[in-house]
Parts: C-alpha cells; structure tokens; sequence
C-alpha cells in the first residue's frame, strides 16, 4: 500500500499516481491500445496504397500489350478499359464503389511516386490515412520541383496535429512554395458554385452553399452578429414588459383585463444562437431582392481584415498571396476588395515557413489615436506648414511597408503637399 504525504507531491511520478489510483492505469492500458490500433490501421493504409500503386502499373503494362497486338503497334493512347477492368474487380471484391477505389488508386500512387517520405510516416505510424490524404491533396497543383520542400515542410506538423488542421495548414504552405496557384485554383473552383438541398428526417431539411470563402465567412458572421443583437433586444424587451410591483390602481382593474394583458405580453425569446442564425437567414433569404449580375456582394461586408505577410515578402524577397485569419489562401483581387472596406488594417507578420506569428500591427490608426496625434500637432508637421490638422492626414514617419509601427512616435499630421 503506498501512503500519500501531501509534503511529498513534488516527488511523486506519473507511476506512482497510476498505483494509488488504478483509473489512471485502466486509462493507460486503453489509451496504449488505441495507439497500437492506430499504427496498425495506417501500416495497412500504407500498404493498401502499394497495392494500389502496383494495380496502377498492371494498368499501364495492360494498355502496352493491347497497343503491341494492335495492328500497326499503335499507341495506347484512350485506352481506358485496362483501367475500367481493374476498378470494377476491386470494387467487386471489396465491396466498395467504384469511385472509392478511383481514390484509392490515386492516393497510392501519389505516395509511392511522389510523397515517400510521406508513405514511410503512414507505415510507422507517425500519421494516418487522412493526413496523408490532406498532403497529398493541397499538394496536387504544384509543380514536380516543388513537392519535395513542400513535403518537408508540411511532414512535421502532420505527425504532431489533426488531419483537419493540416489539411489548411498544407493548403497555406503549397501556396508559399507556388504563390501563382491561388488565382487559377480560385478561377477553377468559382465556376463550381452552387447551392444544394438535403432531405432530412423530421419535417427539416438541409440547404448547402458553395460559394467563395470570402463571401461565406461573411454571410457567417452577419448572421451571427445578427443573431446575438436580436437575443439582446429581445432580452431588454422582456426585462422593459417585465413583472411590476401592484399598485391601487391594478387592484381596481377587471380580473379578465389583466388576463388579456398577459395575454398580449410577449413570451422570452428562448431560441438558441444556432436557431437565430437558422431562421434569420430564411427571413433573409426569402424576402431579400437578388443582385445584379456581377455584383459580388464583397461591397457588404465590413471585415478586419487579417494580412498575413511572411517576412521574405515584407523585405521584398518573395511574393505569396493573401491568407484568410492567417489560413485560408484567397486570390489578390478578393483580398484588395475587402481591404477597400475594412475600417481597420491588422498586419500579421509570419515565419516563412512554420508561419508562427511573430508580430501584429494595424496600418490604420484608431479613433482615439487618431484624436491624440490631431490634437498633438494640430497642423502638418512640415516644417513651416501651417495647414490645420483637419486639412492634413496622418501619415507614418518610417513607411508602414518598410516596418513602421501605428503608433504615436511613428505618426505625424502632413497635408497632401508634404507627404
């Protein structure tokens, strides 16, 4: 039996722990057990997707010998039924579509012909299927030479974090290594817009949106800035229309008058911010007026915009698109958009390559700042320049651009003659 001494904590071990109270060491054994399981199934995975490979090369080898028996030895160029044979007899003896092992056969050999390093983490364990998934996706439009630092770069943080996390943080990273996949990837995607519904169970039903990240991040946090100032209204309604204490007027009033009051009182809003969010956004929806073509809807949304610079691109040694909240890429012209409306600027700057956060700064200078430096200077700064601070703008001493800060020793009032 051990005997615990409260003096004696700083010398306890995890396994001490473990024997004074044997939950701990229940827990142990499970979570032992879920990690061997893990390293199994992705030691499978990985050799699933050798299978695959090597199902691919049996395709390539078949599409060969029907050329060679062709008259003439013509290529096999459109040759898809050597494909079609091998995805029909997997499908069939794994029980699974036809699409799945399209996947499948894919992934495989994208792992054994250009992520090794990748399928060798998959097979010890270090990651599982759906992190090699995420690699092997945000990795697909990059050029060859690209792959190999991309890989690199992306390996450690899938070995350490979710797969949903390192599937944006992949997205981020191939946009660093080829900065001009932005743009065509959005170009390409926007054409696939489109709205579906969903039937579900109990009278409800589901309605999805793909539409620019931009626009449904925004559509996001209106309807849930929406939704929390009607729960704040509707509270302050109910506290206004509240109980009173009674006075001798109320004691002389018809029983069946105050009955009808309560009556026409309204009951609390007690709908959670999900169900606002849900049934402002029917409102919305069907008694809005449809845009024009052409218009964007980017001119609504006010955002604080979130410019992650790297600091290879800050000294002018690299050019890497925007991200949305220092993740999601977005192409050049979106980014400039809702800057143009953005009451206030937050620049981000970054570690080329883990992306950490090293510094945050805004370009725009507050209200309240803005009020200190107009009443500090109270005209341009410029040296014999009179002109008065209401006729002259704030402008940063060290340029915004070169590393200047937004604060009040880098500011100063110039007229537009003397910036």
């Amino acid at each position: 039996m051990v005997t615990f001494h409260p003096h004696d904590r700083g010398d306890r071990t995890v396994d001490d722990r473990h024997v004074m109270d044997p939950h701990y060491s229940d827990l142990s054994a499970v979570v032992s057990r879920a990690e061997a399981n893990r390293a199994e199934m992705s030691r499978l995975h990985a050799e699933r997707a050798e299978v695959c490979a090597a199902a691919l090369d049996l395709v390539a080898l078949r599409v060969a010998q029907r050329a060679a028996a062709r008259p003439g030895g013509g290529g096999g160029f459109g040759d898809t039924v050597p494909l079609r044979e091998v995805l029909t007899e997997l499908a069939a003896a794994l029980h699974v579509t036809e699409r799945t092992v399209s996947t499948w056969l894919g992934d495989g050999a994208a792992l054994v012909g250009t992520y090794p390093a990748t399928l060798a983490a998959l097979r010890e364990g270090r990651i599982d299927e759906r992190h090699a998934s995420a690699i092997i996706d945000a990795g697909m439009p990059l050029t060859p030479e690209n792959r190999e630092a991309y890989e690199q770069a992306v390996l450690p943080i899938a070995e350490t974090d979710t797969a949903p996390a390192v599937r944006d943080y992949a997205r981020a990273i191939a946009t660093r290594f080829q900065p001009d996949i932005v743009a065509a990837n959005h170009r390409r995607a926007l054409e696939e817009r489109r709205v579906r519904t969903y039937d579900l169970d109990d009278g409800l039903s589901r309605l999805l949106l793909d539409a620019p990240t931009a626009l449904i991040h925004g559509i996001y946090e209106r309807l849930t800035m929406m939704g929390i100032t009607q729960g704040e209204i509707d509270a302050d309604l109910a506290a206004a229309s509240g109980p009173t204490e009674a006075g001798p007027a109320d004691a002389e009033r018809d029983p069946e008058d105050a009955s009808e009051d309560r009556d026409e009182t309204a009951e609390p809003d007690e709908r959670s911010l999900d169900q606002r969010r849900a049934d402002i956004m029917c409102d919305l929806l069907l008694t809005a007026t449809p845009t024009a073509p052409g218009d964007t809807g980017l001119g609504a949304i006010r955002a604080t915009v979130n410019i992650t610079i790297p600091v290879l691109t800050l000294t002018g040694q690299g050019d890497e698109p925007a991200l949305l909240d220092g993740i999601t890429p977005i192409d050049t012209d979106t980014a400039r958009a809702l800057a143009g409306t953005a009451p206030c600027w937050h620049r981000v700057m970054t570690h080329p390559i883990t992306a950490e956060p090293l510094h945050v700064d805004t370009y725009r200078p507050s209200t309240s700042l803005r009020r200190l430096i107009t009443a500090r200077d109270q005209h341009c700064r410029w040296p014999g320049c009179r002109r008065p601070a209401h006729r002259a703008d704030i402008d940063h001493t060290i340029a915004f651009e070169h590393g200047g800060r937004t604060r009040p020793d880098n500011l100063e009032m110039l007229c537009r003659s003397h910036h």
